[in-house]
């Protein structure tokens, strides 16, 4: 874990993207990055990997609480009032780059409540359209899911993008089968599987612009806490939590490249720490 705190801590300090950057791992995705992501599509089937919205009951601490109203006339018309939990473990949401700090900081040194302290309006107005590399972390261990006491590591995303190439601006799809570990009868309280500190130094190491991935960080004893949401605050790092990769797999197996075209589209909420999204995969 010392060898981890070092990297980090020397990684935020370097600005790799310079003093002024609002927009992170983004700056990956360039013109080459959004034409590959285009010679990528084929068949032009389209996959959504959203979960959900799952309405968390109440009003007072919601995951999102829908009322629906009806406007009676000649012609009527319906409207509602949402409320979202943007974070959380449950809906597909993309985090900011302002939503973790360090130490009192966030991205670029920082403190909340900067003026210049950028957020999901930088984002969305970047535009979020790259290729999407899935790494199937699964078939590369030959089990369901992966399991809690083993985090993903950096070599096995390595093994698992390794007959399609993961090139500088693409985004990783990491599949670590949440959808059959829910669907199974194992503790769903106990140790949650997740992604640990080599795949923490892959990621930046391979200069991932974003991570759609469906189970999150390790909470493994043994690895350092949130080891990839922390690359949030140190280089920008976008991530799509609790994504629904369950169909990529089979919609990707008769294709030479395990990749298509993935495309994101945040509202600019000013000030917003993340924004609920349907990432769209286009194959």
């Amino acid at each position: 874990m010392d060898d981890y705190e070092a990297w980090i801590t020397t990684l935020g300090a370097s600005r790799p993207f310079g003093d002024g950057d609002l927009v992170g791992t983004a700056n990956y995705i360039d013109a080459d990055a959004r034409r590959r992501a285009a010679a990528s599509i084929t068949s032009g089937a389209c996959l959504t990997l959203a979960r959900p919205l799952v309405d968390g009951g109440s009003s007072a601490t919601p995951d999102y609480a829908l009322d629906v109203s009806v406007r009676e006339g000649p012609i009527a018309v319906q409207t509602e009032h949402l409320e979202l939990r943007c974070h959380g473990l449950v809906n597909t949401h993309l985090d900011a780059i302002n939503h973790i700090g360090v130490a009192g900081r966030f991205y670029g040194g920082r403190a909340a409540g900067d003026p210049d302290l950028t957020s999901v309006v930088d984002l969305a107005r970047h535009g979020l359209f790259t290729r999407g590399v899935l790494a199937d972390i699964p078939s590369v261990r030959g089990s369901d899911w992966a399991d809690a006491d083993s985090p993903v590591t950096g070599d096995e995303i390595d093994r698992a993008v390794a007959g399609t190439g993961f090139e500088p601006g693409d985004a990783l799809l990491l599949y670590m089968g949440r959808d059959r570990f829910e669907a199974s009868a194992t503790d769903q309280a106990a140790l949650r599987p997740g992604a640990g500190a080599t795949a923490a130094e892959w990621l930046v190491d391979n200069r991932a612009s974003i991570v759609c991935w469906d189970f999150l960080d390790s909470g493994h004893p043994g690895e350092p806490a949130l080891c990839i949401h922390r690359l949030i605050w140190a280089v920008g790092l976008l991530l799509v939590d609790n994504c629904d990769l369950s169909a990529v797999p089979a919609a990707l197996g008769g294709r030479d490249a395990k990749a298509g075209a993935l495309s994101i589209s945040p509202v600019g909420v000013p000030g917003g720490t993340g924004c609920a999204v349907t990432p769209l995969l286009v194959i």
